[in-house]
């Protein structure tokens, strides 16, 4: 009877306790929970990939992790979804804001057509005015989709402002996981997958340090 009432006690704590915890990597000491719990209206949220930023090959920016409702590892997918999509960018150097907002802007004219582009021009001059701040190492920028809201932007804690409509973030998303990304390791690194042998020409953009 004892023995029974603690087995009992036990797998109720377990029940309670386990929910809380999340799994982690860890990318140069920074760790990446494997999934984030629901709270303040967001859902439950899982870890699809992350990767790790470089310039030049060995100038380490920043780590990347996209988290969503539903992992998958097409990216066509993951661009047209409605559902709850969060980026993170975990900073391993000192970046400007303006040159975060320049590389922004080239990464998505290059992903969008012309029309798309002219389409969201105010949305995107209104993305780029947000980052008028220096983000220093250790700091986190959040860029996340919020369904029938639109694209919600927090800097180092600090939430900057709300873009309303999809096609925004589905333009920044595209920067990472669009035909023309920042590289193909890092695209690869976001969905979860293994580079592609044959490799999009992705030197059609000059090598920018964000």
């Amino acid at each position: 009877m004892v023995l029974r009432l603690f087995t009992c006690l036990l797998t109720l704590s377990l029940a309670l306790i386990l929910p809380r915890l999340t799994l982690a990597t860890e990318i140069e000491g920074i760790e990446i929970a494997d999934y984030m719990p629901a709270e303040k209206g967001r859902p439950t949220l899982q870890l699809n990939g992350v990767a790790k930023r470089k310039f030049l090959m060995f100038v380490d920016v920043y780590v990347g992790s996209l988290y969503v409702q539903e992992p998958t590892r097409n990216a066509e997918n993951l661009l047209e979804s409605d559902q709850y999509r969060r980026m993170e960018f975990n900073m391993l150097r000192n970046v400007r804001g303006r040159k975060i907002a320049d590389a922004f802007y080239e990464g998505m004219r290059l992903n969008v057509t012309q029309e798309q582009a002219e389409a969201m021009e105010t949305q995107i001059q209104q993305l780029l005015g947000f980052f008028d701040q220096r983000l220093k190492v250790g700091d986190k920028a959040v860029v996340e989709y919020i369904p029938g809201t639109g694209t919600r932007v927090s800097l180092a804690g600090k939430e900057r402002g709300v873009i309303p409509g999809k096609d925004l973030f589905d333009a920044i998303l595209s920067i990472w996981i669009g035909d023309y990304p920042v590289s193909a390791d890092f695209k690869a690194g976001i969905l979860g997958a293994e580079p592609e042998a044959d490799e999009k020409p992705y030197s059609k953009f000059r090598e920018r340090d964000f």
